[in-house]
């Protein structure tokens, strides 16, 4: 998938989507029931993932060369000085080049770590899989195949939530280089939608949400509109009193919602 096939707008009818993409949750977590209860998705901060490399392939200005240097502060100078001459421009490059902590180790790590710990706070991610039928989801995020599988209409998702897409996945991250080498969209689909084919297993989708502001747990719950919803999957060792407790629980307004169980060949 190239970096062009996020869903925007523009490409969203163009997207080659399941037609269901799903999430694993385990009832005995109140946080897990409220997607079902209340309809609320969470988007998560980066720290929080079990991957230590999801989300911090970090933009890497400690293997920009002079003449990348330089050619970042050219672009810096002409986004923040439209109105100069190509000759102030390029003097305020070179001058800049001279001053530059860029090829100091500890300055590149410190602001290469304040821009993750801004980026976690500011960013979330919902996860979620093509495949509601991998044994090892069942057993690593549905309580052993005693929890429960949500279905969604991706579009409908998508769209609501303002874009998501495929997880591309690597034997080595993509380097993520800074503007204008990689500009602000090629870097934030690398950081974003970029895995270790360890992972692969997953076949994850995702959408994410990102606030000016630091995010809060309020702030990073959202609430998706019925019609995202098509079915729920019932783990095949769900205890009877559990499901009871599932099916009453489920609200009018997912009366809609398509009921299954998990197959037993698994």
């Amino acid at each position: 998938m190239e970096m062009d096939a996020i869903i925007t707008e523009k490409t969203f009818d163009e997207m080659n989507l399941p037609n269901t993409i799903y999430k694993y949750r385990n009832w005995n977590d109140i946080n897990h029931k409220n997607i079902i209860t209340n309809q609320e998705v969470y988007f998560a901060q980066p720290t929080s993932f079990e991957d230590p490399y999801d989300c911090k392939n970090l933009v890497r200005y400690d293997l920009l060369s002079d003449d990348d240097i330089y050619e970042h502060y050219l672009f810096y100078s002409k986004e923040r000085h439209p109105n100069w001459t190509r000759q102030q421009h390029r003097a305020f490059a070179r001058e800049w080049c001279e001053k530059s902590l860029m090829k100091e180790h500890d300055y590149v790590k410190k602001r290469m770590d304040e821009d993750f710990n801004e980026f976690d706070e500011h960013f979330g991610v919902l996860s979620l899989t093509a495949n509601p039928h991998n044994s090892v989801m069942w057993e690593k995020y549905s309580d052993n195949h005693k929890g429960f599988v949500v279905g969604f209409n991706p579009y409908k998702m998508f769209q609501y939530l303002g874009g998501g897409g495929a997880v591309r996945y690597y034997d080595e991250l993509p380097i993520v280089y800074p503007r204008p080498k990689h500009s602000f969209e090629k870097q934030h689909y690398l950081q974003i939608f970029s895995k270790l084919s360890k992972w692969n297993f997953e076949e994850e989708y995702r959408t994410h949400w990102f606030s000016s502001n630091s995010l809060t747990v309020k702030d990073r719950t959202k609430k998706l509109p019925p019609e995202a919803f098509t079915k729920i999957i019932i783990g095949k060792s769900m205890p009877k009193e559990i499901l009871e407790d599932l099916l009453n629980s489920i609200p009018q307004d997912l009366y809609h919602v398509e009921i299954g169980d998990e197959p037993l060949l698994l």
